[in-house]
């Protein structure tokens, strides 16, 4: 039996989670019965210093799907710290699986997915650091989107796309002689969504400037602007 070992990234305390909702959907596609699948949380594998153990896990897995948001259009620092500090516990090892499957799965809130793309090629840098294959990426854009209204009639087809890109991952999983596969893009294409998502970015800013003191006015102020001194004549 192949061991799994799917990885949640989000670095949020008591929020919900998208990636790791996204992960475990992922997971319901792939087989109980051929596949021994093991969950682990970046996050709380830090703060209860359970890296040791989990760095084992993965060492001995033939499969690694790694799930978690954008961060400042790449990775959050708690997974970047991880995959670090897990490449000097693999090369510490000598028996250690190698030729092991590597899929990404990358969600933001920006419309576009190709955002997402940056990220996705750390995770195949990683992935040839341990000998490991990459296999292909999920690039979702409108993540959040994806989980509080993925009932609505206009996300139709993005989650049937990501039911598809899930299965996808399930079939690759399975053949052992696998061709090259392309990495998979899901944006949300849906007009007032992009609307909708520059307007509360934009509230976001005013918000937090009213906490701090400041008005609307202040945001488009310029202080490291360059002024333009009268000419000396002599």
């Amino acid at each position: 039996m192949k061991n799994i070992v799917l990885v949640s990234a989000s670095p949020k305390i008591n929020e919900k989670s998208v990636s790791k909702e996204l992960l475990v959907m992922a997971g319901s596609h792939i087989i109980s019965d051929l596949f021994s699948k093991v969950f682990i949380d970046v996050r709380k594998s830090i703060l209860t210093k359970n890296l040791a153990k989990d760095f084992e896990t993965l060492a001995k897995a033939d499969v690694l799907i790694f799930s978690f948001p954008l961060y400042y259009f790449c990775m959050p620092g708690i997974l970047t710290r991880f995959l670090a500090d897990y490449h000097n516990y693999f090369n510490s090892r000598e028996n250690a699986k190698k030729h092991v499957k590597v899929y990404a799965m990358v969600n933001c809130g920006f419309p576009e997915p190709e955002i997402n793309l940056e990220a996705v090629r750390v995770i195949k840098s990683f992935s040839q650091h341990i000998n490991a294959e990459f296999r292909f990426g999920i690039l979702i854009g409108g993540g959040s989107m994806m989980i509080e209204a993925k009932e609505a009639p206009f996300m139709k087809k993005p989650i049937l796309k990501l039911k598809s890109a899930f299965s996808s991952i399930a079939a690759d999983i399975q053949h052992e002689d696998s061709t090259t596969m392309d990495s998979i893009y899901i944006g949300v294409d849906f007009p007032l969504y992009r609307r909708i998502y520059h307007y509360m970015g934009g509230r976001g800013w005013i918000t937090l400037a009213r906490k701090n003191g400041l008005k609307k006015k202040d945001l488009y102020k310029k202080p490291y602007c360059l002024k333009t001194h009268p000419r000396i004549t002599l």
